[in-house]
């Protein structure tokens, strides 16, 4: 099953995300397999559609990443991610999960792979 990846973020910080990544990696084939969406001006049942939009293909799987628990884009990620089950939801969007998804997405399941970008994206979180 394809695999897509939907940041889900407050402001830029989607957009600034995927562009450092692709400085760090280059601009991989994967171009068309990851979508951002920003919740500016956007109510949460706003966002759900937005998001709900964006994750539509049933021959796909979805992972939608959000900035941070318990904000809009959270909730409207969970609300969205529970109603199927092409769907997962990680939050605590950091580049390490972004690369992680660029370069295992072929590798593993969609659950798995979101398991293994919250595993990747607490890595990168060192003191």
């Amino acid at each position: 099953m394809n695999k897509r990846l939907v940041l889900v973020t407050h402001g830029d910080l989607g957009k600034t995300i995927l562009e450092t990544a692709k400085k760090i990696i280059g601009d991989s084939s994967c171009s068309d397999c990851i979508t951002i969406i920003s919740n500016d001006g956007l109510s949460t049942n706003d966002l759900v559609g937005k998001i709900t939009d964006s994750v539509s293909e049933s021959d796909k799987y979805y992972i939608i990443a959000t900035d941070f628990p318990g904000g809009s884009c959270f909730i409207a990620s969970r609300k969205v991610s529970a109603a199927k089950n092409n769907i997962s939801a990680v939050s605590g969007l950091n580049i390490a999960m972004v690369l992680s998804f660029v370069t295992k997405k072929e590798l593993y399941d969609g659950k798995k792979l979101t398991e293994i970008m919250r595993i990747d994206g607490s890595r990168a979180i060192v003191t």
